[in-house]
């Protein structure tokens, strides 16, 4: 039997906070892993007992309010509440509870503390977690500035939830930032952007599944000094059917990426710097279901644990990459770990190397008749070919490729092919759209002869002021 293996505290204090600039959003994390804690995919209940029965108070409400708040930001997680009258809190009776106490389950309040929240958890996961008010604060419920006489109930459940989500002080971590999610209440009455670019970190943004969900949707890794580094999210992705077992676990929510290599070399590939616990694998091939494993990883070091996951391997000359991402499962009834990820990749070039895109070419929509330019930007590149639906075309040998007088037959898919003397490298397919001009409306003839009544006819804006100006006569 699983059991809950211990309890986390945190404070808000009362004061007044300077004025900050800088994003610097913290988590509350675990000693053995440094993953943060987080909750599972799916909804969040929290039991809200503030209001006296009978009284016409609306801390309830105004609890509801900032709850409201943090879901609209959050993709897999979303908070939910109930109401009751007010009551005590229970500690570890597996209810999240919101209320007013005297002290936090037998412990005084340090002085200045506006409010606690606590939390349970089970390795990385939170079970439980309690929001107490200090009953001897002046609460209210206002908007703006903070005032000396009451402390904003709405504001300080922001901050509160902020905490059972796992986000922790960013001013206690030596970040100057503006966000409710600072120990010191301030004027700051809404959550701010690091509020929210913390939270989305551990539960994704609002939204269905990532962009590079499916293979066929991988993301183009382009190299800056033969480095880079990219953050995504696997929440709300999905696994393909024929998809392979990444680092051999049934995980469930992978998303990919792609790189070319530009020359033979080695390449380190890590996710470090991801906020959960992460597979990853790397393959070549042009068929999920037909893939050639590479190499692949889930923990990249068992003593101490650290559940980032890393591979080496050798780049061959012009070989694709196929980079999966996803979480680990335990196979529980919560599925694969979800959250932010970073993915970084360093190739070390043995000899001359390809060309290597920095910017692909752009999918345009133009109406036709018009003017359009595709362009690409590479480095060590020595000549350029573009193609439309496959085929070369003539002349088009240079980084930008123009198209006067566009016409509908024109549309399709280009791309260009960047050449040096160790080889070649081909863009993405850039999509050109072309719609047809709108001809212009003909007023009807107002006819003639037959002594009919002469026929009434408004164009354009003239025709709303003309029909407005009639209606307001009648």
């Amino acid at each position: 039997m699983k059991i809950d293996s211990f309890r986390t505290i945190l404070a808000l204090a009362a004061g007044l906070l300077a004025t900050a600039s800088t994003c610097g959003f913290s988590y509350i994390t675990s000693d053995s892993s440094g993953l943060p804690f987080k909750w599972p995919p799916g909804s969040l209940a929290i039991l809200i007992k503030l209001d006296e029965a009978g009284s016409s108070t609306t801390f309830n409400a105004g609890a509801q309010f900032s709850a409201q708040r943090w879901s609209a930001q959050l993709g897999d997680l979303q908070i939910t509440t109930t109401t009751a009258a007010a009551g005590a809190a229970t500690d570890h009776n597996h209810v999240n509870e919101m209320v007013f106490a005297a002290d936090v389950f037998g412990k005084k309040f340090d002085t200045n503390v506006l409010a606690v929240t606590t939390t349970w958890v089970l390795g990385n996961q939170r079970t439980e977690g309690d929001l107490l008010f200090n009953s001897a604060i002046s609460w209210g419920l206002y908007d703006g500035p903070r005032t000396s006489s009451t402390v904003d109930l709405r504001r300080v459940a922001l901050h509160e939830m902020g905490h059972l989500l796992g986000l922790d002080h960013p001013d206690e971590a030596g970040q100057t930032v503006s966000a409710i999610m600072n120990s010191i209440v301030s004027s700051v009455d809404n959550l701010t952007a690091d509020d929210i670019t913390g939270a989305q970190n551990l539960y994704g943004p609002p939204g269905g599944a990532p962009a590079n969900d499916n293979f066929a949707s991988a993301v183009t890794l382009t190299l800056t000094n033969n480095a880079v580094t990219v953050t995504g999210t696997n929440v709300n992705a999905t696994k393909q059917t024929g998809e392979p077992l990444h680092a051999g676990n049934s995980g469930g929510r992978s998303v990919w990426w792609k790189w070319t290599a530009p020359g033979a070399g080695p390449v380190n590939l890590d996710t470090r710097g991801s906020y959960f616990d992460t597979t990853l694998a790397v393959y070549t091939g042009s068929a999920l279901t037909s893939l050639t494993a590479i190499a692949s990883n889930d923990d990249l070091s068992a003593t101490p644990h650290v559940q980032a996951s890393a591979v080496t391997f050798s780049a061959a000359s012009g070989t694709t990459y196929l980079i999966a991402v996803d979480g680990f499962n335990n196979n529980d009834s919560n599925g694969a770990d979800t959250a932010g990820i970073t993915l970084n990749l360093a190739f070390t070039p043995s000899g001359p190397t390809l060309p290597v895109i920095t910017t692909q070419p752009a999918s345009a929509i133009v109406t036709a008749g018009n003017t359009l330019s595709f362009s690409v930007v590479a480095t060590g590149a020595d000549s350029y070919q573009w193609q439309f639906n496959g085929t070369n075309i003539g002349g088009a040998t240079s980084a930008t490729y123009s198209i006067s007088n566009v016409i509908l037959s024109q549309a399709g898919a280009y791309r260009v092919t960047v050449t040096n003397n160790v080889g070649s490298v081909t863009s993405d397919n850039a999509t050109l759209t072309v719609n047809t001009p709108t001809p212009p409306v003909t007023p009807p003839s107002s006819g003639g002869g037959g002594g009919g009544a002469p026929s009434l006819w408004f164009y354009g804006a003239l025709s709303v002021l003309a029909l407005t100006r009639f209606w307001r006569r009648r």
